[in-house]
């Protein structure tokens, strides 16, 4: 990212304005014995920031920062605590990335047969009636780009209760091991905020959840 080499360097440059700031002009903020992150390659890592006003003056040694202290300046001992350069995200799953990682990682699966392909490796993994949970599939550039049905995960996991949720969170897919201990049928209504797909024909629930329908099967996870 573009971003990261210029940050970094901007960085490193206050390092050398702080050296320059006169003896009257010290700082507000000073932390100390971190691990400050620079995003700068050539020193990713440093042990103390000065703060004066709103903005960050130096990063570096403990002792350079100090140099910059007053008698009203506050020194913060991190205690080896990290410090990360603040950063805005518009749209982040942080803890569904964090979920992905943890169960199986459905990243990267290119088609339906490929995702089936892995789900059914984790169920030759899995003691039978042991819960399949795992996140990371996106249809959208499957061919066809369709979801994927309870069916489809009955075939290769009839014993297995198996949840898998979407890249984006918004959506999950159930086969019918999960969807029964969740008790949903044709007759379910959906939930504030959600939706139960069902099958056109038969009115049968197809698997997939949509938004707080999730929560009807993932309340049952243990």
């Amino acid at each position: 990212m573009k971003a990261r080499p210029f940050l970094g360097a901007a960085l490193a440059c206050l390092c050398g304005f702080a050296v320059q700031m006169s003896a009257g002009e010290n700082v507000d903020l000073i932390f100390v014995n971190g691990n400050v992150y620079t995003v700068n390659e050539r020193q990713p890592h440093a042990e103390a920031a000065a703060i004066k006003k709103d903005r960050i003056v130096f990063v570096g040694s403990n002792e350079g920062a100090k140099k910059l202290a007053s008698d009203k300046t506050l020194i913060v001992d991190l205690a080896g605590k990290t410090v990360v350069p603040g950063m805005t995200d518009s749209h982040c799953h942080i803890f569904g990335i964090g979920e992905r990682e943890m169960t199986l990682n459905l990243e990267g699966t290119n088609t339906l047969e490929d995702f089936l392909a892995k789900v059914k490796t984790r169920v030759a993994q899995t003691e039978r009636g042991k819960w399949i949970t795992g996140r990371g599939w996106i249809e959208t550039f499957w061919k066809p780009p369709q979801f994927p049905t309870r069916q489809d995960l009955d075939k290769i996991a009839p014993d297995n209760p198996v949840f898998l949720t979407r890249a984006d969170g918004h959506a999950a897919i159930a086969n019918s091991a999960a969807s029964n201990l969740a008790k949903i049928d044709k007759n379910t209504s959906n939930p504030f905020g959600g939706e139960i797909l069902k099958d056109k024909q038969n009115g049968k629930p197809t698997g997939m959840l949509l938004d707080n329908a999730m929560d009807l099967v993932a309340k049952n996870i243990p």
